[in-house]
């Protein structure tokens, strides 16, 4: 990234008496504070003593700020003319069109990426998080009010508002018909709609939360923690706390204003959100088919600011948006009548001369060709049969659909009447036996893994013989009366039993005695239902039992199937596109496959092969994004590209290919350890591998490079890739939810834990796994080892400490509320006796950075969370039964809860503490909220020596022994 950025970052601060906007430009060293103080006392008249104050303020407040601060006062009209023409109003029905009619002033008119004469080094981009949906908002509302029509109808007369009335209106977003779509609510007036609508059109208009899609609604704050920067909070936001009592609260509130902009700056800056800045940028600029309007029906750009389309696309647009448009800028693409597993398109097979196949059928005759057993082919028609249920319905519940088949369109099918069932297999061996591997179809992907089979049979064995001593004791004592006075049994292999081991708890002599000969055997326990089993319904489905989730380390022949779903959609013509006369998905697909020649080019210079990179990102971000843009499965989800038949049919038969590979290897020996919808991890000499694969790639019209990894996998999530076995070889990859972030925190990760624990289970996998101790418990000795390597692995103090890091957050819904306190470890607090009171709990920010120190350590407290915890139907019947209030508040949670303004929690819910998951109460936990990226060495080195390894070590042992290790048939 060059050191400069064309870049406004800004954020809203909206209290009763106090309404602020931070306005930062890094490239000019400055930030520009807009006020409105409804109390002037807050400001002592606005005096340059509390501006020298909140200066000084800002700058203690963040340390990565040095610039220059410059106040704005919006009750003045030179202040307000000023934000306008940063922000740009206008409430032109065409605001791209430079000589389109606005109700404001001229000058007030947002500067657009679409202007004849636009330079983005003189329009920077303005910037937010979460702003497309709050701040835009509040602006829109804010210049609507202050800018009042004058004499000559122009809105140019200066009108100020209140904070209060800012404020106001604030809550009334925050309600619940609006919070999930603020800009809703401006719709009711037409200027106040077409003000929010033209900030976007301009192009320039960024919210960085949506460069981060998946984490998109993750707070600001706690994305800031996770990456080192401060985490900086103000009292006066929680709920219930929004009035500003003096000017120390309020330079604190512009303080905290500013920290949200400068480190805003910071996470733009993160290569992730950088990526998709400059990738998406790139799009638009190659792509001007996804601002402008069609020229006429040329299906050719009309390169105009007077044809820019309505539903343009902007740099945060989101990808399915992009590969919508991309595809099919214009019109849109027709879908298939019906599911159907002919392959490839018809259209394919008079190109090449090959012939279609229905790969459903060819998949059974398949299985039936190796194996000819009833049994296991009833097992393979279990997958038959709900594959065929779809085979000749329509998945597509758009109008369009309707409108392109008229009479002929069929009736939409229901997913919900669909029979699922067991859609789990076996891979079968060339005896028929079941392999240690197996695979889940479903509709959307293929996932598969081995299982602990050893632990299966033992348990079934156990199980057999627990049936085969009952059938034995009822025949030695045919009436259970008998062996319930005789008290044991002895059996034949001379095991002497209790008779309980036999019979039901309610097998008194005084029930027995008095039953009838026919009502005898209800006596007699039921071991059927007991028997084990290697999958078993949970939540609806029928999946893996997790006693029998296994850990499997193997060098193994990764079979990626080289861009899987986009040669699969080409075979299938998914998104050829008459009008652009192409299937431009083809096209991006082919220069993919250039850019991965040309990114390797060692006579391509650095950046060149940066810019091959970005490009290449590009169409793997159309790619990869084009099967879900296709596929929405509601009605009212707007796609061009809508075709939830032809997609279906895809997936179904990608499922059916992979799965036939798989098999075909595992006849001949192999073991696929781990199978995802495009790619096998397949345990089997390379040589008889390669063939084998050779011979059904051909068969089926995809490339695979196989490559030879060693692969110590849980699931189909959970999985780490080295290039060796060897105990230095490079981690090629890591996944899951314990594993992912073994490098540094990522903006993309969801953590729960300290980052260094994905490190250490890492490492100590591999020395497990190396040492074939897999099935060992915890070695803690070996993870002492491991630990001592930490200040090797990550010598930068900065990057040690966010590995060591654990960001806490509150949840700050009322029917859920769950608020982090402390308690000072020199007061005795026991967690499991409510009538104990804290009479001072540490009152705790929404977002907290925590480590783990020593006991006894300085500026440490023990943590807990007070929850608004349900009562449940049971616990209100037993407490009227004894007499009890229904509702029972932990007192000291009540105090915490309410200091979090929390005074009304959601019905049927008292305040209550508990633990934190993963965290013992007893611990002693230090609080840092400050930028651990810029500790000073002495506060980072003290720091890091009073970290408690051993207790991190705890988490470790937890993570491995209640997730990776693998159990043994003694357990």
């Amino acid at each position: 990234m060059a050191e400069r950025i064309n870049a406004c970052f800004y954020d809203i601060e909206s209290l009763t008496n106090a309404f602020t906007l931070s306005c930062y430009r890094p490239d000019d060293g400055r930030v520009d504070i807009y006020y409105l103080v409804d109390d002037p006392a807050l400001m002592d008249g606005d005096s340059m003593d509390f501006k020298k104050m909140t200066a000084a303020r800002i700058r203690q407040k963040n340390q990565n700020f040095a610039g220059q601060v410059y106040y704005q006062n919006l009750q003045g009209q030179k202040a307000n003319e000023r934000l306008a023409m940063t922000f740009g109003v206008s409430d032109a029905h065409y605001v791209n069109d430079p000589d389109a009619e606005s109700s404001f002033p001229d000058a007030f008119r947002p500067i657009c990426d679409t202007d004849p004469d636009y330079r983005p080094e003189k329009a920077p981009w303005l910037m937010g998080y979460n702003s497309s949906n709050y701040d835009l908002t509040m602006l829109a509302y804010y210049f609507n009010l202050v800018w009042q029509p004058g004499e000559d109808g122009k809105r140019s007369r200066f009108k100020p508002t209140t904070a209060r009335i800012m404020r106001a209106f604030n809550d009334e977003l925050f309600s619940g018909r609006y919070i999930g779509n603020m800009r809703l609510r401006l719709w009711n007036d037409q200027t106040l709609g077409m003000i929010a609508k033209n900030f976007i059109m301009s192009g320039r208009q960024i919210d960085v939360a949506q460069l981060n899609e998946r984490q998109r609604r993750v707070g600001l704050k706690r994305l800031l923690g996770m990456l080192g920067w401060q985490i900086l909070e103000s009292d006066k936001l929680r709920p219930g706390t929004d009035r500003l009592r003096n000017e120390d609260e309020l330079a604190d509130l512009i303080a905290y204003n500013v920290s949200d902009v400068v480190n805003l700056k910071e996470l733009f800056l993160h290569p992730f959100y950088q990526g998709q800045f400059i990738l998406k940028k790139g799009l638009l600029e190659r792509y001007p088919d996804l601002v402008y309007e069609e020229k006429g029906s040329s299906y050719q750009p009309n390169v105009s600011p007077k044809a820019v389309r309505k539903d343009r696309l902007t740099i945060d647009s989101t990808s399915a948006n992009f590969a919508r448009k991309t595809l099919c800028p214009y019109g849109r693409l027709k879908d298939s009548r019906c599911v159907s597993f002919l392959y490839p398109a018809k259209e394919v097979c008079q190109k090449t001369g090959e012939k279609q196949r229905d790969i459903l059928e060819e998949s059974r005759d398949f299985f039936y060709g190796l194996f000819k057993e009833s049994d296991l082919r009833e097992k393979f028609d279990r997958v038959y049969d709900f594959y065929k249920q779809f085979a000749g319905k329509n998945f597509n519940p758009s109008k369009e659909y309707q409108e392109d088949y008229g009479d002929e369109a069929l009736p939409v099918a229901d997913l919900a009447q669909l029979k699922t069932g067991d859609t789990n297999l076996f891979y079968y061996e060339k005896d028929g036996r079941p392999s240690t591997c197996y695979i889940t179809f479903s509709i959307g992907g293929l996932h598969g893994s081995e299982y602990n089979r050893d632990l299966f049979e033992k348990d079934h064995q156990a199980w057999e013989q627990k049936t085969a001593d009952l059938a034995y004791v009822k025949r030695k004592f045919p009436d259970p009366l008998a062996l319930r006075q005789a008290k044991t049994v002895e059996l034949p292999d001379g095991r002497v039993e209790k008779y309980n081991a036999f019979l039901t708890s309610k097998a008194t002599i005084k029930a027995m005695s008095a039953a009838k000969p026919e009502e005898l055997n209800q006596f007699w326990k039921d071991f059927k239902d007991e028997e084990p089993a290697v999958f078993k319904l949970t939540g609806g489905k029928v999946k893996l039992n997790e006693r029998y989730a296994y850990t499997s380390a193997d060098l193994t022949n990764h079979e990626d199937f080289t861009s899987y779903y986009p040669n699969m959609l080409r075979r299938l013509n998914a998104f050829y596109n008459e009008k652009l006369g192409e299937d431009r998905y083809t096209a991006i697909f082919q220069r993919k496959q250039e850019l991965d020649v040309f990114r390797k080019d060692p006579k391509a210079s650095p950046e060149e092969r940066r810019m091959y990179n970005i490009e290449r990102e590009g169409t793997k971000l159309i790619l990869n994004s084009a099967t879900g843009a296709a596929d929405p499965r509601d009605e009212h989800t707007p796609s061009v590209i809508r075709m939830n038949n032809r997609i279906r049919s895809m997936r179904i038969i990608g499922q059916l290919f992979t799965y036939m590979i798989g098999q075909a290897q595992t006849y001949y020996g192999a073991r696929i350890v781990s199978t995802n919808t495009d790619g096998l991890y397949s345990v089997l000499e390379k040589g008889l591998n390669d063939k084998i694969l050779a011979d059904e790639a051909k068969q089926i019209g995809v490339e695979i490079e196989p490559e030879e990894l060693y692969l110590i996998s849980k699931d189909s999530n959970n999985r780490m890739e080295l290039a060796s076995p060897a105990l230095d070889a490079a981690v090629l990859s890591a996944s899951g939810a314990s594993l992912a972030c073994r490098k540094d925190t990522s903006p993309t990760k969801s953590l729960s834990h300290p980052a260094i624990i994905d490190w250490a289970l890492s490492e100590y996998l591999r020395q497990a796994a190396a040492s074939g101790t897999l099935s060992a418990h915890f070695d803690r000795e070996l993870g002492q080892k491991i630990m001592a390597k930490i200040p090797a692995a990550f010598p930068d103090p900065a990057h040690r400490l966010r590995m060591f890091q654990n960001v806490l957050a509150s949840n700050h819904s009322r029917e859920k509320a769950s608020c982090i306190f402390g308690v000072d470890p020199a007061e005795a607090f026991d967690l499991d006796d409510p009538s104990q009171v804290c009479p001072d709990p540490l009152i705790m920010q929404r977002y907290n950075r925590v480590f783990i120190c020593k006991d006894d350590s300085p500026l440490t407290v023990h943590l807990y969370a007070a929850t608004a915890k349900k009562v449940t139907p049971a616990m209100q019947k037993k407490r009227q039964r004894d007499g009890e209030p229904l509702l029972q508040d932990d007192q000291t949670a009540r105090l915490v809860l309410e200091a979090n303004g929390f005074k009304n929690l959601g019905r049927g819910r008292e305040a209550a503490v508990k633990r934190i998951p993963n965290l013992n109460p007893a611990w002693f936990m230090h609080l840092e909220n400050r930028a651990i990226n810029l500790l000073d060495p002495e506060a980072s080195g003290q720091l890091l020596d009073s970290l408690d390894l051993d207790k991190y070590l705890e988490l470790v042992e937890s993570a491995y022994e209640n997730n990776w290790r693998n159990l043994t048939p003694a357990e």
